[in-house]
């Protein structure tokens, strides 16, 4: 597995992996109704495409396909960070946060923070990430659950 910056026309594929991760992963913490909203089936692509230059995401890629994505923006805020349906548990989320976090510590930047979901607040834990805050924000008509999580590199 390979893990480097996101390459033009990769748009796409990056989009079915979020869509995908949210809609068959989430789906256990969230209900239908949030999880169309978080992933909509109607994506504004040419949007998706804009956003995903401008991040510039770490992706995780073996045999030509995307496995995972993850992106740091210069805050050391961590955006988006999905991994693909068929290959959570198997170091692809590891991988490419070590990157992620390499690139921060290069930067200088003190820490590292994230809203994460309810279903990836296990991974972050695992690496040393806080709950600074909590919230279930009422989303669809019901709470969505979502933590402030924080790593400080110093």
């Amino acid at each position: 597995m390979e893990i480097r910056r996101y390459h033009l026309g990769e748009e796409e594929e990056i989009w079915q992996l979020f869509y995908n991760t949210v809609h068959i992963v989430n789906q256990r913490d969230y209900t239908k109704e949030q999880i169309e909203r978080w992933a909509p089936q109607n994506k504004d692509m040419k949007k998706w495409a804009e956003r995903i230059k401008k991040k510039n995401p770490f992706v995780a890629v073996e045999g030509g396909e995307v496995l995972g994505f993850g992106e740091l923006e210069k805050d050391g805020h961590i955006d988006c960070f999905y991994v693909h349906h068929n290959y959570q548990g198997k170091g692809v989320g590891s991988e490419l946060y070590e990157a992620i976090e390499k690139e921060a510590i290069k930067q200088k930047m003190p820490c590292l923070f994230a809203e994460v979901s309810a279903t990836a607040k296990g991974f972050f834990l695992a690496k040393n990430f806080k709950i600074k805050e909590e919230k279930n924000n009422i989303v669809c008509g019901a709470p969505a659950p979502q933590f402030i999580m924080e790593k400080r590199l110093s």
